[in-house]
């Protein structure tokens, strides 16, 4: 039952500043029924942290210390189709690409991409972005099809409504539709495995859980207006 949490709102001009990307991931932090395991923000959150080791170039990665070393990960700030963006690019370079992720197999379960456009589907190319290998025991990525808002409530939504029992997906579902405009639209990514069908994960001790899909076989998404 461990979480971990990484925010930017101070992008050094490489992007656009935020405003309520700390608020929103330690809302989720503070809020989760868990043991937090780490949480590191602007120049302290690196991109690094999401890849694998010895994967990609540079090939810095340390995610079997950080976001594969958790039970569900949750990352605030910009995004694109193929990456989550960081404002640090002094430890890699500044974008934890979809080629440098492999989730899932050490720990990670689940892992929420609170940016945009990460999960667009793009006539389906969604499974060669992020199905095929990011997911290496991952049971769902949570984010959105197109841009979204700089919300500072998000993240508490959600872990309230996994506190409360529901589903991971109806969890973020409701968390997205309690606070985004109608322009916007949720997202997720899961996988299936031999043996493990992850539809009605819950977050631990709150119901069932699916075991690891690994490797995965089927690849299931889904997105809807907020």
């Amino acid at each position: 039952m461990t979480i971990g949490i990484e925010w930017v709102n101070d992008y050094h001009s490489a992007a656009s500043n935020l405003s309520n990307n700390d608020d929103n991931a330690r809302g989720f932090y503070n809020r989760l029924q868990g043991v937090r395991q780490f949480q590191y923000g602007d120049d302290l959150a690196w991109d690094q942290d999401f890849e694998q080791s010895g994967v990609g170039s540079p090939a810095s990665g340390t995610d079997q210390l950080y976001a594969d070393d958790v039970d569900i990960a949750f990352f605030s700030g910009h995004g694109s189709q193929t990456s989550l963006v960081f404002g640090n690019k002094s430890h890699d370079n500044g974008a934890a690409r979809n080629t440098e992720m492999r989730l899932g197999d050490l720990d990670l379960e689940w892992i929420v991409f609170d940016g945009c456009q990460a999960l667009t589907f793009a006539s389906g190319a969604i499974w060669n972005r992020w199905g095929w290998p990011v997911f290496s025991g991952l049971h769902f990525i949570l984010g959105f099809s197109t841009n979204c808002y700089d919300r500072k409530d998000r993240g508490e939504k959600f872990a309230d409504r996994l506190n409360a029992g529901w589903t991971v997906r109806d969890s973020w579902i409701r968390a997205c539709l309690e606070s985004e405009n109608s322009d916007v639209r949720w997202a997720y990514l899961r996988a299936n495995g031999e043996g493990a069908d992850t539809f009605s994960d819950h977050w631990w001790g709150k119901g069932s859980v699916s075991k690891d899909p690994r490797p995965p076989t089927q690849f299931f998404y889904l997105d809807g207006t907020c």
